[in-house]
């Protein structure tokens, strides 16, 4: 140990150490600035100072507490395994009033996007993938909603069932009018879904690591 900062921070911890105006640190037994290669030989730890002020470990830090300890819950495959049930159940819902209605409700986005995030959020999860995974799953949800309401009208118009359209359908037709229904106003409502699958995915105990979404 040869640069003066190290050794002031060794001496600190000393029995022998005391402080001079104008000079700093110095030796009681030397009464000189410490200088020495190595270990001082008369080290002896000052048993008090290390009572008064011991020195911090990483686990003394409730945050580091609290990370460890919610990174230990976290259960990813259960959030995404909820996570698709609720954008199923999701899209589902969203078709089945629809049709029931007579009318493409795309505000629907908002419910679909709550359902997923809550659903994701019985992982426990802290760390990002979390939100992603649950904004991606409100997304599909949506669609999926949009797309299933939509064959479920023509179906509902032309009087036949709904897995006769679901077969015989053009699909690029029906995604046309997906994409003009997202187009419209729709956007804004699947923007808020979006969100929510991501906001909400996490746990209600803590913040998502890296910020605000």
């Amino acid at each position: 140990m040869t640069d003066q900062n190290d050794i002031e921070r060794y001496c600190r911890n000393c029995v022998s150490r005391d402080f001079v105006n104008g000079r700093g640190l110095v030796c009681k037994r030397t009464g000189a600035i410490p200088a020495f290669v190595g270990e001082c030989g008369s080290y002896q730890k000052d048993e008090e100072l290390e009572k008064m002020a011991p020195t911090p470990k990483p686990e003394d830090y409730s945050g580091y507490v609290d990370r460890e300890k919610l990174l230990a819950e976290e259960n990813l495959p259960k959030a995404v395994l909820f996570g698709v049930l609720a954008c199923i159940a999701g899209a589902v819902a969203w078709a089945l009033i629809s049709i029931s209605t007579g009318y493409q409700m795309g505000y629907m986005a908002i419910g679909v996007g709550f359902l997923v995030g809550f659903a994701m959020r019985q992982g426990k999860g802290i760390r990002p993938i979390f939100g992603i995974i649950g904004a991606a799953l409100a997304l599909i949800s949506c669609v999926m909603g949009d797309f299933f309401s939509i064959v479920g009208l023509v179906a509902k118009e032309y009087e036949v069932s709904f897995m006769d359209v679901l077969f015989d359908a053009s699909y690029g037709e029906v995604m046309s009018v997906v994409i003009e229904n997202m187009a419209s106003m729709t956007i804004v409502f699947y923007g808020i879904a979006l969100y929510e699958g991501y906001k909400l995915s996490f746990s209600a105990q803590k913040a998502p690591e890296g910020g605000k979404i």
